[in-house]
């Protein structure tokens, strides 16, 4: 993230503080994992937008990660907006017990395929490190390097969060 972005984000952090404590009680994909992921795409698309071998690249990992990110916000990241009302212990309403259980049920059933699609992230962020090492772009190796550990934080924390967080909710 360049310094004008953290600049932005950290403008934006009282709001995105605020609605977090607001959405708390909710199924929401989380505001640091969605900034995130904007941030990824817009990168990604701005260096697809290029010329040359770092763009293909790019272009192939922009399609990967639309892809991916759209799983992950539509069934592993939401029971993620419920940990501060869970570490509280506070327990949200039926509905949203019961819709947090089945996106950790279908988080523990996808995650073989969302190891794959992670897998191949990391493989195309291997290309572009190559792509921009040949060119002498600092800056994208980093964001390169920057997505791979992103994609590792995904199969280490958070996608076993979600599927702890289904069997916590389960056993209430």
């Amino acid at each position: 993230m360049n310094k004008k972005a953290v600049a932005v984000f950290l403008a934006m952090l009282p709001a995105f503080v605020s609605m977090a404590h607001a959405q708390s009680s909710h199924l929401m994909v989380p505001q640091s994992l969605r900034y995130e992921h904007q941030a990824v795409i817009d990168r990604l698309t701005k260096e697809a937008a290029r010329s040359g071998p770092a763009a293909a690249v790019a272009g192939r990992a922009l399609v990967v990660a639309r892809a991916h990110f759209a799983k992950e916000e539509e069934f592993v990241f939401p029971p993620l907006g419920l940990l501060d009302q869970i570490a509280a212990g506070e327990m949200p309403s039926d509905d949203v017990k019961k819709a947090a259980i089945d996106m950790a049920e279908c988080t523990k059933t996808a995650t073989e395929d969302l190891r794959r699609e992670h897998e191949l992230l990391v493989t195309l962020m291997n290309q572009l490190v190559q792509a921009a090492t040949r060119a002498d772009e600092p800056a994208l190796m980093t964001f390169a390097s920057d997505l791979a550990a992103h994609a590792l934080d995904e199969i280490e924390i958070l996608e076993p969060t979600t599927i702890m967080i289904g069997q916590y909710l389960r056993s209430k």
